[in-house]
């Protein structure tokens, strides 16, 4: 199960790269959250917006520090530091953030339930 979700971390991390917004679909959860280090929560609708936005773009991005848990046989923890930078409506950003991934199984196929991610210290 580490591996698997190990995967699919990595494939849901490369579709915002790619601007794939159909693998992003397919893996989020319906009731999917995002809270951004500012507070801000977006929900599945909102977050497919964002990445289907041609004003949506990623110039770079790196995941270190990856560590997967298991939390029983449905359900684990991703965590990650996070560095990149893009631009989204005419802003660009630089990201450098510590972030958790929550997955969970149903029916055999896992979904990203939530996300969370905090400014990193330095």
């Amino acid at each position: 199960m580490v591996s698997e979700l190990h995967r699919l971390s990595e494939r849901w991390f490369q579709a915002w790269l790619d601007k794939d917004a159909a693998t992003v679909e397919r893996l989020a959860a319906e009731d999917y959250l995002y809270v951004a280090p500012s507070g801000l929560t977006l929900d599945r609708q909102a977050i497919l917006a964002v990445i289907r936005s041609p004003s949506y773009r990623l110039d770079h991005g790196t995941r270190t520090e990856v560590v997967v848990r298991a939390v029983g046989q449905d359900a684990g923890v991703v965590r990650h530091h996070y560095q990149g930078a893009g631009s989204f409506e005419g802003t660009s950003f630089t990201d450098d953030q510590r972030c958790v991934m929550v997955w969970e199984r149903h029916a055999g196929e896992w979904r990203l339930v939530m996300e969370q991610c905090s400014f990193s210290s330095k």
